[in-house]
């Protein structure tokens, strides 16, 4: 286990997560299937988290939750709750499919990708948005989950190489 407090990680991870959000606010969001976009700030959250082996994982939920809910026009709470619901999953996953990172990376975008969807509709159907859920479904959720799936893999990678740069594996003797 790395030392809990590392500072370059911190900064990679804080930089890397900023970067994501603002990719996400221009770039990423033209980048569009139907109405569905792909949430480049959970890839690269789950991303990172995965590769790093330290059990302080909820601090880049919040960071991530917090960067989200300034860019969008949904009360703070929701994306907070929703990225930390997401690092909550990712965390019990870990602990009972420790050895297989990239099931849990996967499973993890795909459970995450309908939660943040779940609560966002929710929400908004509480606020007296009209929306139906088989619309919603079909023209939100099912292409924003291939997108997440689609921009899954490179992210992944690059997390795992900045990640490698922090935590170097450690050299038996």
């Amino acid at each position: 286990m790395a030392p809990l407090h590392n500072p370059m990680a911190s900064l990679i991870a804080t930089l890397s997560l900023v970067l994501a959000i603002i990719l996400q606010t221009t770039i990423i969001v033209q980048i569009n299937m139907l109405n569905g976009a792909a949430d480049l700030v959970l890839l690269t959250l789950l991303g990172w988290v995965i590769h790093e082996p330290t059990d302080t994982h909820w601090r880049w939920g919040i960071l991530a939750g917090y960067l989200v809910g300034l860019s969008t026009a949904l009360p703070l709470w929701i994306p907070l709750l929703e990225y930390l619901l997401v690092i909550f999953l990712l965390s019990r996953l870990q602990t009972r499919l420790w050895q297989a990172p990239m099931l849990i990376y996967f499973a993890t975008i795909f459970f995450g990708t309908f939660i943040i969807f779940s609560i966002d509709f929710i929400y908004l159907l509480l606020s007296g948005e009209p929306f139906a859920l088989e619309t919603s479904i079909n023209y939100f959720l099912l292409p924003s989950l291939v997108l997440n799936v689609l921009f899954a893999l490179p992210v992944y990678g690059i997390m795992g190489e900045l990640a490698k740069q922090v935590y170097p594996p450690e050299v038996e003797t």
